[in-house]
This record gives structure tokens, C-alpha cells and sequence, in this order.
């Protein structure tokens, strides 16, 4: 599987070969699973985080900003939210942000 740089960076040194997390290419991007959950979004050297409606509060007061993608010439949001790079290497921050991200990640259904 091709991977970035960043992708290399986030995985190895921000997470460390100790979490359980995988990943796989979706779209130009990929997502990020924890124990098979899918919690994060690394994009153009970004990652965002899982979020929810109810949560969306949360990470804007936070100073992040929703996922944005365009979608048939319009702009589409998904509830993930950018981490700010200052988070990626504070390990108490880092940990909060995921486990709020891990509060709503799901095991995606595979019966298409």
C-alpha cells in the first residue's frame, strides 16, 4: 500500500507500533482505525478527527475547523475535525482528543 510521508509520520511517531491502529487509502486520503474502528482522516497533510453533531461544539471551541470536501461542485461536510499540529505531539492533549473521537468511532458495516 502507497504511503505518505505524513501518513508514516502520524502512524509511527505520533502513535507509535504500540496502538493498535491500521489504515487504508480512501479517495486521495486515508483513514485511520483503531482496533478497527475508524477514527481519523489524514488529508493534504492534515488529519482530522471523528466527531458528531453533539460534538461538533466541542472541537470548534478547540480552534478546529469541520471537514470540508467538494461534492458534485458543492461544498460537503463530514463531522471530523482538524487536530491542530500543536496536539500531535502532546501526549495528555493527544490522548483527549482521541478518546473523544473514539467516543463515537464505529466498526464500518461491510455488508454492501
Amino acid at each position: 500500500m502507497k504511503t505518505t510521508p505524513f501518513l508514516e509520520y502520524i502512524v509511527y511517531d505520533i502513535f507509535g507500533e504500540g496502538e493498535p491502529i491500521t489504515f487504508r487509502a480512501m479517495m486521495g486520503a486515508h483513514i485511520l482505525y483503531y482496533e478497527g474502528k475508524a477514527f481519523a482522516i489524514l488529508e493534504n497533510d492534515e488529519m482530522y478527527f471523528k466527531g458528531s453533531k453533539e460534538l461538533a461544539s466541542w472541537y470548534l471551541e478547540k480552534g478546529s475547523k469541520q471537514f470540508v470536501y467538494t461534492k458534485e461542485g458543492k461544498d460537503a461536510h463530514l463531522y471530523y475535525f482538524l487536530v491542530p499540529a500543536e496536539i500531535y505531539e502532546d501526549r495528555n492533549s493527544r490522548e483527549e482528543w482521541l478518546d473523544v473521537a473514539l467516543s463515537v468511532a464505529k466498526i464500518p458495516d461491510r455488508r454492501h
